[in-house]
């Protein structure tokens, strides 16, 4: 069976004919919700426009017959007079069971393949075109803790080659706590035994992803409906040489905007490289001047609008993008947001996919700084999206609100993967801001006053660069205060790395933020992150973070202060953030973009709407 490598097809691959059918299921211990997961994502998918068959394949014929599995009925055995048995038979391979169990394995295998063909078939000849997705809430994976079978044994070998017909086998992972709550039946054994026996064999199958089974259960059915969508197969497509598919990305800041250079720009970097490894791709940026260079394999397309001034500058960068999404060919366009409306309305504009990324939906946060109504052109224009990227969970379901026909993926930012140096945890004489100097919205005014009034005995560096009138007004907030604040300026990546390394801990006052990419970083270096308690700081939860109430001067003082005076307690934190930021590689962010990109570039005609090639290029590089 051909198999795709995250959804594309081999470059060498001369098929045709229809897209085969995706096989996906839904893994792990009674009580995760299996079944109820299965029927969530068969609803999203249909409404997606898949054509789903749902298997609920609770076991063969005999297990519905038999609640316990047939077995040699020992003492400590499940069903016998003790909990102990399932362990014993794990560990010790005399005790497996009789012929009859080993036949009992055989033949579950082989109803759970049954009903697999059986609902490929009827599915498919329903499909009329359509992606077709199969759905099962038991998979091989299930078979094989079940019957805790040795890897050597045939039955063992059987149940694996099911589990390499899976396209995808998803295990909403849960704590055994979790699962006791839920009703777990203790004669059955121990929740954390069940589950180490799930993460042990998951680890030998191929295609298995572990999912947070601890959130909510739509938080839950949104992971895993981003996870089946970024394993659908495209179509294959005719033999023969094709263009490449042409990838768009549009953001108004940029590494060379001195204004802003924030983290925006970095992200578009990381992924726009990420991207030319599969397609051919464009950067439209602002600039002073116009024209267009490439760099990294990544063709930078300028637009002359950052004379007007930082303000004007994005309202001329919004106004233009409609026309050079008219005039620059693409497949897909991916738009990151640019205040102070955020949305351009290209998806009005464009016949191919348009994907909003919320790197700086900020229409709020400036009606409540400047009193204008901003977020009215924000809320009509967002109705227009049908793909929308969120950096944290609570940004996302403000958007599902805002465009309910949205589809609304939570892609966080990356880190450059680091090893923790234990010797340096705690360590540190400073205490680092670092980001744009913006006083209002990165909270420079609550900052300084919460240092001014804790007096913490550690220096206060800031640093980073923004606009002229910004830096005036920064300036004009330390005269007159005898603080001890260190100003560094704008920080390149040489510098970054150093202040990072030195400082004790980072300080993330701000009024709104999407993501808060800054903190990320200051937790790759095992530095605890001070901050307000924004909903939209709140995947730091646990990593090492010390969260105060909202603009809460005095209660950050104080936790300034007691960060500055404990290493013991810093050394605690920083290993958490450490560990915890090695869960947010560029890799693994990157990938999930390319993912969502692979599937709206070569997945069904009908979702695509291709824009046809009818000028040619705009601002074609030399």
């Amino acid at each position: 069976m051909t198999r795709f490598v995250n959804g594309a097809p081999p470059d060498s691959g001369r098929e045709t004919g229809p897209r085969p059918p995706l096989l996906v299921a839904v893994s792990g211990p009674d009580h995760t919700g299996k079944s109820s997961l299965v029927r969530a994502l068969a609803g999203q998918l249909r409404q997606r426009g898949f054509a789903v068959a749902a298997v609920h394949a609770y076991g063969c014929v005999l297990c519905r017959r038999f609640p316990v599995p047939p077995r040699v009925r020992e003492e400590e055995e499940p069903g016998g007079t003790g909990a102990g048995g399932w362990a014993q038979r794990t560990a010790r391979p005399e005790r497996r069971g009789s012929w009859f169990r080993r036949a009992h394995a055989y033949l579950d295998a082989g109803e759970l393949d049954l009903r697999i063909a059986v609902a490929r078939r009827a599915v498919s000849a329903v499909a009329r075109g359509r992606p077709v997705v199969v759905l099962t809430d038991r998979g091989p994976l299930d078979g094989l803790v079940k019957f805790g079978l040795r890897p050597d044994r045939g039955a063992a070998r059987r149940f694996a080659r099911t589990a390499g017909r899976y396209d995808l086998t998803l295990l909403p992972d849960t704590l055994p706590d979790t699962l006791a709550g839920r009703g777990w039946e203790q004669r059955t054994g121990s929740p954390a035994a069940w589950w180490a026996r799930h993460r042990d064999w998951a680890a030998r199958l191929p295609r298995v992803v572990r999912i947070d089974g601890e959130r909510t259960a739509p938080e839950v059915a949104a992971e895993a409906l981003e996870r089946v969508l970024g394993a659908v197969r495209p179509a294959p497509r005719p033999s023969g040489p094709r263009r490449r598919e042409r990838v768009v990305v549009s953001i108004y800041d940029d590494a060379e905007n001195s204004d802003y250079r924030g983290g925006g720009a970095l992200v578009v970097e990381k992924l726009a490289r990420r991207l030319a490894e599969h397609y051919e791709v464009t950067v439209v940026t602002a600039g002073r001047s116009g024209g267009s260079v490439r760099r990294h394999g990544v063709r930078y397309v300028r637009l002359p609008v950052c004379r007007a001034g930082p303000r004007a500058g994005q309202l001329l960068f919004l106004g233009l993008l409609p026309f050079v999404a008219r005039r620059i060919p693409h497949d897909v366009w991916l738009e990151s947001f640019t205040p102070p409306f955020s949305t351009s309305f290209l998806p009005l504009v464009s016949r191919a996919p348009v994907v909003g990324i919320d790197q700086g939906r900020s229409a709020e946060a400036l009606w409540r700084r400047y009193h204008l109504p901003f977020f009215l052109v924000e809320r009509v224009g967002l109705r227009c999206y049908r793909h929308i990227v969120a950096m944290n969970e609570a940004d996302a379901s403000a958007v599902r609100r805002l465009s309910p026909r949205a589809d609304v993926h939570v892609i966080a930012n990356g880190v450059e993967p680091r090893q923790l140096d234990d010797a340096r945890l705690g360590s540190g004489d400073s205490i680092l801001f670092l980001g744009r100097i913006d006083t209002w919205t990165k909270g420079l005014d609550l900052l300084l006053d919460a240092y001014e009034t804790a007096r913490p005995p550690m220096e206060l560096v800031l640093a980073g660069g923004g606009t002229a009138a910004e830096e005036r007004r920064l300036g004009q907030l330390l005269a007159g205060r005898d603080l001890g604040v260190r100003l560094v300026g704008y920080a390149d990546e040489e510098l970054k790395r150093r202040l990072l390394r030195d400082s004790a801990f980072v300080v993330l006052p701000s009024r709104h933020e999407t993501f808060g990419l800054v903190a990320l970083e200051g937790m790759s270096y095992g530095k605890p992150v001070l901050h307000f308690d924004l909903p939209a700081l709140r995947w730091m939860r646990g990593g090492g973070d010390v969260a105060v109430a909202p603009f809460d001067t005095t209660a950050f003082g104080e936790r300034m202060r007691a960060l500055a005076t404990d290493p013991a307690l810093r050394r605690r934190l920083g290993r958490q953030a450490g560990l915890a930021a090695q869960h947010y590689t560029w890799d693994e962010m990157t990938g999930r973009y390319l993912a969502l990109t692979r599937r709206l570039v070569e997945g069904p005609a009908g979702a695509r709407r291709p824009r046809k090639d009818r000028r040619v290029p705009w601002q074609t590089a030399p």
